[in-house]
């Protein structure tokens, strides 16, 4: 089992409660998709302490489910429409457990 963890930033000025919940229900309806995600979940409700507003965690079957959910146009879609124009300062670890 692999793990994908991604952080990013809100830009200054985002909703980040429209904007959170449209990238949230986008990438989830997503995954619910997909045979070789096995649990995903967005979280942009942080603490002020954090250092990060919105976070992604999937759980996948292997590298090639995880190459396959990256590369897919659903996934590039959102990554241009609603990540990239909404986002910065994003960090990621993948890891087996």
């Amino acid at each position: 089992m692999l793990k994908h963890i991604v952080m990013w930033k809100f830009n200054e000025g985002v909703d980040r409660q429209i904007v959170g919940e449209e990238i949230k229900s986008n990438l989830l309806d997503l995954c619910k998709s997909m045979d070789e995600v096995v649990m995903a979940d967005v979280i942009y409700n942080v603490l002020p302490t954090s250092t990060h507003d919105i976070i992604l965690i999937l759980g996948v079957k292997d590298e090639d489910a995880l190459n396959k959910y990256a590369t897919s146009k659903e996934h590039v879609a959102i990554v241009e429409s609603l990540i990239k124009p909404n986002t910065n300062s994003r960090v990621a670890i993948d890891f087996f457990y």
